[in-house]
């Protein structure tokens, strides 16, 4: 993940964006909060869905979409080294 890529999620979780995080295996949908490190040291998004917490990490986005209107970004997608 490039540096770019993750100051706008930083943006993200600073403003509470409603995201849709497509990853390999789920798709997730949630309200941005932090980036934060698990238990394995790997960074992951916080997000808030349906009122629970749920780690994603980092490395396994493929698409980060923005459903909140913001100036920042529509959507990223990420590079994978596969």
């Amino acid at each position: 993940m490039r540096c770019e890529e993750t100051d706008l999620i930083e943006v993200a979780c600073m403003k509470h964006f409603m995201l849709k995080v497509a990853t390999l295996n789920k798709v997730y949908q949630g309200v941005a909060k932090d980036i934060v490190y698990n238990s394995q040291r790997a960074q992951c998004l916080l997000v808030e869905q349906d009122g629970q917490e749920v780690l994603i990490e980092m490395d396994s986005i493929l698409k980060l979409t923005a459903l909140t209107q913001n100036p920042f970004f529509k959507s990223i997608n990420f590079k994978t080294d596969n």
